[in-house]
């Protein structure tokens, strides 16, 4: 059984984005559940070996609804106190341009936080393909070869393919290929993309940004079907996070008066996928769930997911 923890606010409706101390509270609260441990860099601890920690962000949609700079800057704080250099955490992405429009301050240098995309220079993809069943393509060497442990860093949103864009969805970002993988509804693509051998083996933690959750129209903004689900889905497993976000995307199309995905020819077939070949738990029966709501002083306790 993969346990997921939500972390979700008690206080208020999330009509702005977190602030870096309250990505701070959450993480606290959400890392200590997942793991048992006393605080967040304990936890992190115990997640990530030393070494050097990439963030993979969701950077597609510009400032509007990507990966938030605040989550990223709350999540290296916690690292840095693993007693990491700063410079051994990498937030990247598939292009720099991408993430420069969502706002993040690029930085390629041997000092400081390392942000840059996959097209900076010294960068690029792979020599040697990887594969797995139906996807055969070069990867990040910022993957490969520059870290050694990957967290995801994914925004929960409607994929207008897809139906679910999230964690599994988010590391098309890592190949130079992925407009050959969006047949059949990215099945079963998405999950064959996450079972290539260093995207598999390195990604250790996902953590879905639901703090404003697109219900349709995505992955590209559309701010009218904008809701505000005030969470963060932290998880080790990348299917069963996944399927809990698939969960809340699933409410929010309904409390919106939205169909299921499946009845717009959108249905989520790839997290079957995944389950069937080994990369995670797909079924809600097997999932610990735990939800935390969280007050403005960190103090946690036992919430639902709706």
């Amino acid at each position: 059984m993969s346990k997921v923890v939500v972390v979700k606010s008690q206080d208020r409706e999330l009509r702005q984005p977190l602030t870096r101390a309250e990505y701070n509270l959450f993480l606290t609260a959400g890392l200590r559940a997942l793991t048992g441990e006393p605080n967040a860099v304990a936890a992190l601890r115990k997640l990530l070996p030393p070494g050097v920690v990439g963030m993979k962000t969701n950077c597609l949609a510009g400032k509007a609804n990507s990966t938030p700079v605040a989550l990223t800057e709350a999540l290296a704080d916690m690292l840095i106190k693993t007693d990491r250099d700063a410079n051994d955490i990498v937030v990247w992405e598939r292009t720099s341009r991408e993430l420069a429009e969502a706002g993040y301050e690029l930085n390629a240098a041997s000092t400081a936080i390392r942000c840059l995309g996959t097209d900076a220079n010294g960068v690029g993809y792979s020599d040697q393909f990887y594969s797995y069943g139906e996807v055969n393509s070069l990867v990040s060497r910022i993957i490969t070869r520059v870290v050694d442990f990957n967290i995801n860093l994914p925004v929960l949103k409607d994929h207008s393919i897809a139906g679910l864009s999230a964690g599994l969805k988010n590391m098309y970002g890592a190949i130079h290929n992925p407009n050959k993988y969006h047949g059949d509804n990215c099945n079963p693509f998405c999950a064959h993309v996450a079972n290539l051998t260093p995207i598999r083996l390195k990604n250790r933690l996902t953590i879905i940004d639901a703090v404003r959750v697109q219900y349709n129209g995505g992955p590209a903004y559309v701010g009218s079907y904008l809701h505000y689900y005030g969470g963060l889905v932290i998880a080790t497993d990348p299917v069963a996070a996944d399927r809990v976000g698939l969960e809340i995307l699933e409410y929010i199309r309904a409390t919106n008066n939205h169909p299921p995905l499946a009845q717009v020819e959108r249905p989520v077939q790839y997290l079957k996928t995944a389950a069937e070949i080994g990369l995670g738990i797909a079924e809600l029966d097997d999932i610990d769930l735990e939800v935390l709501d969280i007050d403005v002083t960190g103090n946690a306790k036992e919430g639902t997911l709706f």
